[in-house]
């Protein structure tokens, strides 16, 4: 039953809170290195993008808008907030008389 079933705990991530921005230069440098070894040895190097292409894209998304995005027009918003306060009436009276 799954209301009742326990669920497993999260896994642990040791993320650094603070990092060596010299010791992360020095492996993206050693990376790259790799890499161009790689292709001047024929060999396809596998993609592997650094966590810094990713940084702020997320919040970068959450501020666009759709420009085609079709809002509620402002009659039916108030047609809508009307008729909900006739049903909360009904409900707390009991009746449809004002």
């Amino acid at each position: 039953m799954a209301l009742f079933s326990t669920r497993s705990p999260r896994r642990f991530r040791g993320v650094h809170i603070y990092t060596s921005e010299r010791k992360d230069k020095l492996d993206r440098l050693v990376a790259e290195a790799k890499r161009e070894e790689q292709i001047a040895q024929g060999e396809t190097p596998e993609y592997r993008p650094d966590i810094e292409s990713y940084r702020g894209k997320f919040a970068q998304n959450l501020h666009k808008v759709d420009p085609n995005r079709k809002r509620l027009h402002p009659g039916v918003a108030i047609a809508i907030i009307v008729v909900l306060l006739i049903l909360w009436h009904y409900l707390m009276t009991g009746s449809f008389r004002f």
